[in-house]
This record gives structure tokens, sequence and C-alpha cells, in this order.
């Protein structure tokens, strides 16, 4: 079975979708990271060292990859095959 190939349009529309699947996950990962920060702190209590503080900006900062990667998975999912359908 062949597959349909891929118009210069359509290259460009696909790259533009990750575009906006990659950007809208970068603000989903800094919500994420905001509130995660937040939980943490708020746990942890108000006598807070660096090193607390540190270890949980660093938690946080690994919601912004996942938000990323979920966008882009996001995109792929939903996304059309080029051609028609048989």
């Amino acid at each position: 079975m062949d597959r349909p190939r891929r118009t210069p349009e359509y290259e460009a529309h696909l790259k533009e979708r990750q575009d906006r699947a990659g950007r809208f996950g970068f603000a989903l990962g800094c919500v994420a990271a905001v509130a995660a920060l937040a939980i943490n702190l708020w746990r942890i209590g108000p006598p807070w060292s660096a090193l607390t503080i540190v270890s949980a900006v660093l938690m946080a900062a690994l919601n912004v990859p996942i938000g990323i990667a979920l966008g882009l998975l996001g995109e792929k999912v939903t996304r059309k095959p080029p051609g028609p359908r048989r």
C-alpha cells in the first residue's frame, strides 16, 4: 500500500500545527509549574531554607517539558493523514 506523499503546503501546515502545540504545551507546563511550586511551598511551611526552595523549584520545573510533550502528543493524535482516505 502506497502512502500519500506530503506536499509542501501540508508540510508548512504541519510545522505550524506542531509549533502551536509546542507553545500551548509550554504555557500549560508553566501554569502547572507555578501551581506545583505554590503547593510545595504551602505544604512545607514558612521557615524555608535555600535547599527547600531550590528542590521545590526543580520539582516544579519538571512540569514544563511534560507539558510540551503532552501538547505535541495531542497534536499527533488529532492529526489527519494527508490525502484522501480509502
